[in-house]
């Protein structure tokens, strides 16, 4: 194992320039998932229908648009406000939206109490949750990078050869498994520096660490078990990284597709990917232990993809020879 971690890190060399540029387009996502999440602290766009020229209410987690009368309710379906306000007689808020009786009610608190901090909604995701989703694309295609070492071993016959050594196949694997885990280390170490430095992420270290091992692992074992069933490495890679863009950002990562749509939402639920994002939206709400699909099913599929891995290798060069 040694020796097969030693080699991938010396052929890595040749391809360093990637490797630092991938790297650098992670630690970007994570300042960008700061930056947007400090956006998302507004909570909503209202309009408040009033025949005074001033806002009769300040808060900055609203932002608020006097109107003289009622807009047409298609304005509320189109998202241009998230809901329409109306003052009575008795100073009490007549509220109409599409959205929930939580958001609802959220947004009466915020009208009445003006200076009351940011509410934190179920399901809501935090700079953790956020940090996460905008990392998970590129460590899940970074794993196909990582693992050209594996692609070029099968494509030029050198697997069959390392086989029939006194490596294991499970060791052979192992060594590659560890290896790519080690390439992300700089962006986990970013991650330490910011909390060392008393920014606030969201999530304790522990749990980005585990929520990273978990879609780095599970790009691997996509990665491997297509690098298996394809013999010309780059077809693999191609069919991987756009199968993953595209289930990716279909599941959130960056921005959510399927609200209150139980159709596209049963459809989602399906991929991993979703599956991690809710982990950690559990983690930030801190009610994880009691939800534990989120983290099972991800295992599951992992396990799945690397028993058929290492059967198809295992019929293909031990039994072979």
């Amino acid at each position: 194992m040694l020796t097969i971690l030693k080699n991938n890190y010396s052929r890595m060399l040749t391809r360093l320039p990637l490797v630092v540029i991938m790297t650098v387009l992670m630690l970007g996502m994570i300042a960008l998932a700061v930056y947007f999440t400090n956006l998302q602290q507004v909570r909503g766009h209202i309009a408040l229908i009033s025949e005074a020229d001033t806002v009769p209410v300040h808060s900055e987690l609203l932002n608020i648009d006097i109107l003289p009368e009622d807009p047409p309710r298609s304005t509320l379906v189109k998202h241009r406000y998230d809901a329409i306000v109306k003052v009575e007689g008795d100073g009490q808020y007549n509220i109409t939206t599409l959205k929930n009786d939580e958001y609802e009610a959220m947004l009466l608190n915020l009208l009445q109490h003006p200076e009351a901090p940011a509410p934190v909604l179920q399901g809501d995701r935090g700079i953790g949750s956020n940090i996460i989703g905008f990392l998970m694309l590129f460590l899940l295609m970074s794993t196909f990078m990582n693992l050209f070492t594996f692609a070029e071993d099968r494509e030029k016959g050198q697997l069959e050869r390392i086989i029939i050594s006194p490596v294991s196949l499970i060791g052979y694997l192992a060594a590659h498994i560890l290896y790519c885990i080690s390439t992300f280390i700089p962006v986990f170490l970013a991650l330490v520096v910011m909390k060392i430095s008393g920014f606030a992420i969201g999530l304790t270290l522990v749990q980005y660490a585990l929520l990273i091992l978990m879609i780095i692992i599970l790009g691997i074992s996509i990665a491997m078990l297509l690098y298996t069933l394809f013999d010309k490495p780059d077809n693999a890679s191609m069919l991987g990284n756009s199968v993953l863009a595209l289930s990716t950002i279909l599941a959130g990562s960056f921005y959510s597709f399927s609200p209150n749509n139980p159709v596209l939402d049963t459809i989602v639920s399906v991929l991993p990917q979703k599956q991690i994002l809710h982990a950690a939206v559990n983690l930030e709400h801190h009610t994880a232990g009691f939800q534990l699909w989120p983290w099972l099913y991800p295992v599951l599929l992992i396990g799945l993809f690397l028993s058929i891995t290492m059967f198809k290798l295992h019929r293909k060069y031990v039994q072979k020879n």
